[in-house]
């Protein structure tokens, strides 16, 4: 399948997590006005980061003057996740233009990457991706244009959005592996145990999603040394 067909298709098949990315951007366009961003603003950041988790941590930091240093610290410790992400696919960039892995970089997201997974092999995963993070940003700019516009007629109330992002992504990922991954989930069940269990020991934000992301790359790349280990030694015999 060629990667336009590819694309074609994970736009077909993303319709679940169009409306789960809808009610999250909902939340925060509400959370937005909240902190005081204008409409503009919250659409720039949407549409130049698209990290839902990402930029409700942004949003609990954000007051004048704004602590430029945590903001990107806490966006890139809650997007740390993308460094798995990133090595389950790094084959799949092979035979990829350089322009075409910086538009799959810039529409990077969780339920493409597992759900490419899942296709069958002609599928090309980098064109599925792209064609999920389209309909995901679309999804994420609409609702978060509607929640900046409905702000006023809801109370604001705290998200404490980085108390459950990381847990609750990582999570959703651990059932759709259980569903029937090709992918080997051990990594993820292990990135999300810790998340939880350190959640629920009351462990700083910060060390839980650190945690939970270091945890699973350990598993990562104890798997692949492993299978490298493996295939060597039957390559001896």
């Amino acid at each position: 399948m060629t990667t336009t067909k590819s694309a074609l298709h994970g736009i077909r098949t993303s319709g679940d997590y169009f409306i789960s990315t809808f009610l999250f951007g909902v939340m925060f366009g509400i959370a937005a006005v909240s902190v005081g961003l204008e409409t503009w603003q919250a659409l720039l950041m949407c549409a130049t980061s698209f990290t839902a988790s990402g930029q409700f941590a942004a949003l609990e930091f954000w007051a004048a003057p704004l602590p430029f240093g945590t903001i990107a610290l806490s966006v890139a410790l809650v997007s740390s996740r993308n460094l798995l992400l990133g090595m389950a696919m790094t084959h799949h960039f092979d035979g990829h233009s350089l322009r075409r892995r910086i538009v799959w970089l810039a529409l990077l997201n969780d339920p493409g990457v597992v759900n490419s997974f899942r296709m069958d092999a002609e599928v090309d995963r980098l064109g599925y991706v792209t064609g999920y993070g389209i309909s995901m940003m679309i999804s994420w700019l609409l609702s978060t244009w509607i929640g900046l516009n409905i702000a006023n007629l809801v109370a604001s109330f705290d998200l404490g959005a980085i108390d459950f992002a990381g847990p609750l992504v990582i999570a959703t990922m651990m059932m759709l592996f259980a569903r029937g991954s090709k992918s080997k989930p051990l990594p993820w069940f292990v990135s999300g145990g810790v998340a939880l269990i350190l959640f629920e020991v009351g462990v700083s934000n910060y060390l839980i999603l650190l945690g939970s992301v270091m945890s699973g790359m350990v598993v990562a790349i104890w798997q692949t040394r492993k299978e490298l280990v493996v295939t060597e030694g039957d390559s001896d015999g």
